[in-house]
């Protein structure tokens, strides 16, 4: 049975730190005052049931999962399901990694439609790629093709992303004659063009 050994406040925070004895070694956990509180507020030294414990460890893995997730954020952007896959791969359960997805985007941490925005744009504009290629290549970074497909045609809507302007930038780029339709076809393909 585990034993509360300790219970410290974290300075400008609603957060405790519990010591908790299970066996030979003590670990701490991170759980926010109303966890605490939900818990019957244990005293030091009290034994804490499979319940108690349950709910611990699930709190303390959703707060190291929150801070995981910001940090991932901070560093790159990522679509929910990339943030959840990244958060599986670091250990973290799929039910809590699901959760803190879906909670940093009610935050607007996640943008999904902003952020495939500006790499559309950039892979149009700047890496002169067609729909062939940008759709697959944002689908592999997690998000929905309808998403993409959606954001591709209001790019073009707007003039934002000029398709037919692109492919002659790549016409001009490798000199093909526009006249020889087989080669214009083999380079539009290879750029992400259906000709």
């Amino acid at each position: 049975m585990a034993r509360l050994k300790y219970i410290k406040g974290i300075k400008d925070t609603s957060l405790l730190r519990l010591g908790i004895s299970e066996g030979e070694e003590t670990v701490a956990y991170t759980v926010t005052q109303t966890v605490y509180s939900a818990l019957g507020r244990p005293a030091v030294d009290s034994e804490l049931d499979t319940y108690a414990m349950d709910e611990i460890h699930l709190a303390d893995e959703t707060r190291r999962a929150e801070k995981k997730a910001l940090s991932l954020l901070a560093f790159s952007d990522n679509s929910e399901r990339a943030l959840v896959r990244k958060l599986c791969e670091r250990g973290f359960r799929r039910s809590v990694a699901e959760e803190i997805g879906r909670e940093m985007v009610g935050l607007g941490y996640v943008r999904e439609d902003d952020q495939i925005r500006r790499l559309a744009l950039s892979l149009a504009n700047t890496s002169q790629r067609g729909p062939m290629k940008i759709i697959p290549y944002l689908v592999g970074k997690g998000y929905s093709s309808g998403d993409v497909k959606r954001v591709l045609t209001e790019l073009q809507h707007d003039g934002e992303i000029d398709f037919d302007l692109v492919k002659e930038r790549i016409l001009r780029k490798h000199g093909v004659d526009p006249e020889n339709i087989e080669d214009v076809r083999r380079l539009l393909y290879k750029y992400g063009f259906k000709v």
